[in-house]
């Protein structure tokens, strides 16, 4: 079987973001660049990229580019992995620090490196790499966009419904008779998080249920921020009943100030939280979630990607977009 940068990771004990800093030229410390080296020897990972690329004239490697190497993020890769090793492709894999500028290096460095194709996590700093972006088009070297689009960039792109994801989440917690409710929402420049502000605002417009913009919270999709923003939420003088956190740290960060502040998840408080990793398994008591098809989500990025590859535009450009799942938990209390 084809050695991947996960094997190179696992038989050297590092990171695959340690792994993918050396490949991608970056210093390591001598100790991990040691055992990265000799671990790319053993399983011998660089003959078998370059050998299959002079053999197909084609790098036969694709670019995952991700903001960070988060949960999200790190799954979905991980997923496309599996799938692209089965073709012969081995990944490069970068993560641009939810930073633009570094964003548009990668994107640069990576042209020069011949890569057949770039799945792109863009969040919302992609549109300052507009220009990089249209010249891969341009040489037709694929770009698939997840979980995020870029305005005015006409690909390929993998996401989801989510509006529709936070009008099911609100509607949960109004069919247990919760008329107060709160939103911990990421970033204000996001659209993902636009579009999932809209599904709140179209449930509570829906159901004829006030809006107080004080109930609409700001997280940064961070666990720190879930943390402080349920803190807020809860020195109001009118507290809402419910929550629903828009991703998995600031569900997180939710839960540990609750705890803190000995608020009861249900009792004094019902909770709809967002991504079910297995670590969400250990929070008592079991959450009532919003699970995301991250294997669908690989599934077609992977497919659209190998599509273009081969040069099947036909149907360019595709945007897909997946429905998600409501795990239904405990932490949501009829009122």
């Amino acid at each position: 079987m084809v050695a991947t940068v996960h094997d190179v990771a696992q038989k050297a004990q590092v990171s695959v973001g340690t792994v993918s800093r050396y490949l991608n030229g970056y210093q390591l410390r001598e100790s991990n660049r040691g055992r990265v080296e000799r671990a790319i020897v053993e399983l011998g990972f660089k003959s078998n990229i370059f050998a299959r690329g002079l053999k197909r004239k084609r790098s036969m490697a694709i670019a995952v580019v991700t903001p960070d190497f988060d949960m999200f993020s790190t799954s979905i890769t991980t997923a496309i992995e599996q799938i692209l090793e089965q073709e012969h492709y081995s990944l490069i894999i970068c993560d641009y620090q939810r930073d633009k500028d570094a964003l548009k290096r990668k994107l640069m460095f990576l042209q020069d490196r011949y890569i057949d194709g770039v799945i792109l996590f863009p969040s919302n700093l992609a549109a300052s790499s507009k220009d990089v972006i249209q010249k891969y088009l341009a040489k037709k070297i694929p770009i698939v966009l997840v979980d995020h689009t870029i305005p005015g960039i006409e690909t390929d792109a993998v996401i989801i419904d989510n509006a529709n994801v936070s009008f099911r989440a609100i509607e949960e917690l109004i069919r247990h008779n919760h008329r107060q409710i709160a939103i911990i929402n990421g970033r204000r420049d996001s659209l993902v998080c636009q579009e999932r502000l809209q599904g709140y605002y179209n449930a509570m417009q829906t159901y004829g249920l006030p809006i107080q913009q004080e109930w609409i919270a700001w997280g940064d999709f961070t666990q720190y921020g879930g943390y402080h923003a349920v803190k807020a939420l809860m020195a109001l003088p009118e507290r809402p009943t419910a929550i629903y956190a828009t991703n998995y740290t600031m569900t997180v960060g939710a839960v540990l100030a609750l705890q803190e502040m000995h608020i009861a998840i249900p009792d004094h408080v019902s909770l709809v939280g967002f991504d079910r990793f297995e670590s969400v398994e250990i929070i008592e008591p079991p959450l009532t979630m919003v699970e995301q098809p991250l294997n669908l989500i690989a599934q077609n990025a992977a497919h659209l990607i190998l599509k273009r590859i081969r040069g099947e535009y036909s149907d360019f450009a595709t945007t897909i977009k997946l429905n998600t799942k409501m795990v239904i938990g405990e932490s949501v209390k009829n009122i």
